[in-house]
């Protein structure tokens, strides 16, 4: 007799950042659940994880790949563009005819689930904490920032 645990699911992939919106954290885990049974629907899910969180960053209209390009012309570190496209092109290529096999890469999958949670990483939790810390800095130290920066324009 074949005994599987069903509830609570099984689950692959890393934890999700603390970071990672609620809507995108719903598909993030249903991700999770289904990697064991299906890479190819993990990576279509991540790549919708993906397109929920450019839509946070990026709101109207537009597809994914137009945002991206506005959130690069807008000042996107390079590698967080990067790991946008590699979860971009693998997530359609996993749910279209493509060229990448999911199935061929074991390490494939779960390097997707790391690049959803270093783009959260770098495009909330780092922001949010630096900004944090800058605002503690005293209102005078504020201002000479902004009149020196306001002298580079």
């Amino acid at each position: 007799m074949d005994q599987r645990l069903i509830y609570p699911p099984s689950r692959s992939g890393p934890t999700a950042t603390t970071d990672m919106p609620e809507r995108v954290l719903a598909v993030y885990e249903e991700a999770r659940i289904v990697s064991p049974h299906s890479r190819k629907s993990a990576a279509g899910l991540l790549r919708l994880a993906l397109q929920m969180l450019i839509d946070e960053l990026e709101p109207g209209a537009g597809d994914i790949n137009a945002k991206i390009g506005r959130l690069v012309s807008r000042g996107l570190d390079s590698q967080v563009q990067q790991a946008m496209d590699v979860l971009r092109v693998v997530g359609n290529e996993a749910v279209h005819p493509g060229t990448i096999d999911l199935d061929a890469d074991d390490s494939l999958l779960p390097a997707l689930f790391g690049l959803v949670n270093l783009i959260v990483e770098q495009v909330i939790t780092r922001p949010r904490h630096v900004g944090g810390l800058f605002s503690l800095l005293p209102e005078s130290k504020l201002q000479q920032i902004a009149k020196r920066d306001q002298s580079k324009n």
